[in-house]
């Protein structure tokens, strides 16, 4: 029984098609396209009646260029399969593009097709949707990790209550201490604080002190007069709390501010007032102060370095930003968004294996979330396959490796690399399948941890038999010893 082209494609069925993100065609058994939906044709770049004047076998002739082995519809109509797989499209206007695509074969009763399916997706456009899935895609991310609000990604708990304490107290007008590794995310909890206050559309002026030679340190912070001193400019010179003023000024690496200024600053957070290099007009501070630093300032009072008077005034509110090897769980969404925003700088996919996610997590990252985004960044640069692989970790940036412990399993949120194996093999990938994989790689795990068959039997609470099955069936090899 043949089918019904007409009851098949009803004015409500073509609604609900052109309704769809993905590009739909409809060809019947002679290579004739019979519908065309709307994301078709944008992106072909096409009008309904000249997609609906082709014929899949004569598409170069008709303007479009693919290749002859990705030619999909032609390819199913002569398998009387179901076919996917990446083609690269150009049209003879200039136009191209990548997309992947399945092509489906409607049988009739006696097993002929009667018309071939098609639906496509350009790479781009599957780009953007994936990585705005894992933007997004876990409520027990928090908050912190969804558009529009703060820019720490965690599911560490510290981390967590330290962003609450920094909500909580965006809007109070007190001076902050943020204290942490180098690294670790200062001058981003700066801005999160910022950016949940009221001065949220003010100036940021930040300031690394490490930076400033000291003769240039008072000029710098209180600014100066004409003529104040030789090499001053003609004109003058603000000041950073000037150039600050109904903002915040926010002071790093506050520990290597010399002695001699430490002691001029204490006046000016205590009085609110500052004068200019060379000026008798006093001025009022109308800035919120923000200090950080990478050391514990109870040192350097200890050495001398930095007045106790000083850190107990600016030390009303204190933050710490644990250092990212004390919260390891924050490795994976860390890792993912960084892929995100890199693979979006640079126009590519890309994706952590289980394999890389197990060096980041066994890795005790000295420089911090700062090294983690570095690291990811040469990946992303200096790998060509949309996914990156352990070997060519090791051969492109040069990471310091340490073999992940025996017992390591991979948290289950990292689904990338299931995501690869659809792309790689989309014609086998199925629930089934993927159950099947992570099973025998999580089998595989324990018996390379217990290096026995009833010890694995217990850990994972089945029978011995199971086991002994299942590496049977999935040719599981283990060191026995």
């Amino acid at each position: 029984m043949e089918f019904d082209l007409g009851r098949l494609l009803t004015e409500e069925s073509k609604r609900m098609m052109n309704c769809l993100h993905e590009g739909i065609f409809i060809a019947d058994k002679m290579g004739n396209i019979v519908f065309a939906n709307q994301a078709l044709l944008e992106m072909a770049g096409g009008t309904e009646e000249y997609a609906l004047s082709l014929n899949v076998f004569n598409f170069k002739k008709q303007g479009v260029d693919v290749n002859k082995d990705q030619l999909l519809a032609q390819r199913a109509l002569e398998t009387k399969r179901r076919i996917t797989r990446i083609s690269e499209v150009k049209i003879t206007t200039g136009y191209s593009y990548r997309q992947l695509g399945t092509a489906t074969p409607l049988l009739d009763d006696e097993g002929e097709i009667q018309y071939i399916v098609v639906e496509m997706q350009t790479l781009d456009h599957i780009q953007r949707t994936y990585q705005d899935g894992l933007y997004e895609q876990r409520e027990d991310f928090g908050e912190e990790v969804k558009k529009d609000s703060s820019p720490f990604i965690c599911v560490n708990p510290n981390m967590k209550s330290i962003l609450n304490m920094a909500k909580r107290i965006a809007d109070m007008d007190t001076t902050i201490l943020i204290t942490g590794e180098t690294g670790t995310g200062k001058q981003v909890l700066v801005d999160y604080i910022v950016s949940q206050s009221h001065l949220a559309s003010k100036q940021v002026v930040s300031i690394n002190c490490s930076s400033i030679p000291e003769n240039l340190f008072e000029s710098e912070l209180f600014g100066y007069e004409s003529g104040s001193f030789t090499g001053a400019s003609k004109n003058g010179k603000m000041g950073l709390f000037e150039a600050a003023e109904d903002g915040v000024i926010f002071l790093d690496e506050i520990n290597s501010m010399p002695l001699s200024m430490q002691g001029k600053l204490l006046r000016v957070l205590e009085t609110k007032r500052y004068y200019r290099i060379g000026s008798s007009k006093e001025r009022t501070l109308k800035c919120r102060f923000i200090a950080a630093t990478n050391v514990d300032l109870k040192d350097c009072i200890a050495t001398g370095t930095f007045r106790s008077d000083l850190y107990y005034r600016i030390n009303i509110i204190s933050l710490n930003i644990p250092p990212l090897r004390e919260r390891k769980e924050d490795i994976i969404p860390l890792t993912q968004q960084f892929l995100r925003s890199f693979s979006e700088k640079y126009g590519v996919i890309k994706m952590a294996t289980p394999e890389l996610m197990k060096i980041l997590l066994s890795y005790d990252w000295p420089g911090n979330v700062r090294e983690l985004r570095n690291i990811l960044e040469k990946l992303v640069i200096m790998t060509d396959p949309k996914n990156i692989y352990l070997s060519e970790m090791i051969e492109s940036v040069g990471f310091p490796i340490k073999e992940a412990p025996a017992d390591f399993v991979l948290p289950i949120e990292d689904l990338t690399y299931y995501e690869k194996l659809y792309q790689a093999y989309p014609e086998q990938f199925s629930l089934k399948n993927c159950l099947e994989n992570f099973e025998s790689s999580l089998i595989k795990s324990v018996l390379d941890h217990t290096h026995n068959t009833y010890k694995a039997a217990e850990i994972l609470k089945v029978d011995q038999s199971s086991i002994s099955r299942k590496i049977n069936k999935y040719h599981i090899s283990y060191n026995k010893k």
